[in-house]
């Protein structure tokens, strides 16, 4: 198994893009100086991108590389389908070690490319450079959307229900088991929560199904957390929200592993966790068919508060009408909470 300065830049190069797969949208694919892309009529471009950073955003001993690359997949696909679109192609730039061992170049290589390739994505370009500290992979993803047909975190409307998928909290809660109980994270029990965390699933599929039946109003995916990121939901709506207690799904094993975390179990769910799920704003006309969709695709979809008029004030409420106000989301500068 060479290192990369034994293989050396171009054949490095020549040996990712070699398996590159052909498209009829691809024009001009890895290879070239710059990929030629062909979007069809009537469409508008939705473009993202996002990055990892070795011992912050993955541990080498909880995450092997195909599956490194399938997450940072997961990272730029959740944002494509917090805006309804389709993706389409990828461009990767990657900055790793001399030393880098030239088969787990190409394992993440295979990982990101399975995980794109599942919801419709090819890798079109890319970069790859040599760094001497924390090694980086960095995605940039383009998806078609409908020309006016995007979803936005704008557009709530007081009275739309908010909508939530899969079950927030697990991938923070396994995230801390990993972290402060390592030997215990390892046990069988607790594998659905590294799961959430490692190995996460954008929820395209249901995504590009929803926005077909017309009743979502406003997206956001949920990277930061529930709170944080319904925060900024409500900040580009100029809306409030009530998220109700009694509304949000019931999760045994984020209650078990908060005993041993020693975390409070609403906090855990709707704090800092790298979920990558979708809050939704819609129509209360619109919730039968939202819940349709959800069947159809198999997506666990629940109904957890109502958007109010009152610009900025989220709180938590209680069967018995106590209101919390809701805390923050993850901050990448500052670390608040």
């Amino acid at each position: 198994m060479p290192a990369l300065r034994e293989v050396g830049e171009v054949e490095a190069i020549r040996l990712i893009t070699r398996g590159a797969a052909a498209r009829d949208d691809v024009v001009v694919g890895p290879g070239d100086d710059a990929a030629v892309l062909r979007c069809g009529p009537g469409e508008d471009l939705v473009a993202t991108t996002d990055a990892m950073v070795e011992g912050r955003h993955y541990l080498s001993s909880w995450l092997e590389p195909r599956g490194r690359g399938a997450r940072l997949a997961a990272l730029n696909l959740s944002d494509i389908a917090a805006m309804a679109a389709r993706p389409r192609w990828a461009l990767l730039s990657v900055g790793v070690r001399p030393e880098h061992d030239i088969d787990a170049l190409l394992e993440f290589q295979a990982g990101l490319a399975a995980a794109l390739a599942a919801d419709g994505a090819v890798i079109a370009g890319g970069n790859l450079v040599a760094v001497r500290g924390d090694e980086w992979w960095s995605l940039t993803l383009l998806g078609s959307v409908a020309r006016e047909r995007a979803w936005r975190r704008a557009g709530a409307r007081p009275g739309d229900l908010l909508a939530l998928t899969g079950l927030p909290g697990r991938a923070a809660a396994g995230f801390l088991l990993a972290h402060e109980h390592a030997d215990i994270a390892r046990e069988p029990m607790w594998r659905p929560l590294l799961e959430a965390w490692l190995h996460p699933r954008a929820r395209t599929a249901f995504a590009q199904a929803l926005a077909a039946a017309g009743v979502v109003s406003a997206a956001i995916d949920v990277s930061d957390g529930v709170a944080g990121d319904l925060a900024h939901l409500c900040a580009a709506s100029h809306m409030g929200c009530d998220v109700e207690a009694w509304s949000l799904p019931e999760d045994s094993l984020i209650a078990r592993a908060a005993g041993i975390i020693r975390r409070p179990v609403t906090p855990l769910r709707l704090g800092p966790s790298d979920d990558y799920e979708l809050l939704l704003a819609v129509d209360p006309r619109g919730r039968a068919a939202a819940e349709q969709v959800a069947r159809d695709t198999q997506t666990p979809l629940w109904f957890i508060g109502r958007f109010t008029p009152q610009p900025g004030q989220l709180a938590l409420v209680e069967v018995h009408g106590g209101r919390t106000p809701l805390g923050r989301g993850f901050d990448h500068f500052t670390g608040a909470r």
